[in-house]
């Protein structure tokens, strides 16, 4: 189930993703464009590390800083069991 926090790990990972593609449009923007497509490079070999293996090391980090967005509530019923 979600969460209400602002400041949690899926949410803030998103939030470094967004100004890190940033950083890369103002770095090509800029004329800087082997520095931009080596970060852009970094960018999508990680991106597709995660998506091959599930696992992605700046969430993993972030959620012992801010914790999961997704909590186990044990208030809550299961959906899946009758």
């Amino acid at each position: 189930m979600k969460t209400k926090k602002l400041w949690c790990a899926e949410r803030v990972q998103r939030l470094m993703m967004s100004i890190f593609l940033l950083i890369i449009l103002a770095l090509l923007a800029k004329g800087y464009s082997v520095a931009g497509l080596a970060l852009l490079a970094f960018m999508s070999v990680m991106l597709f590390i995660h998506f091959i293996f599930d696992f992605c090391p700046s969430t993993v980090l972030l959620e012992k800083i801010f914790g999961s967005c997704y909590c186990e509530c044990k208030d809550e019923n299961d959906e899946n069991q009758l």
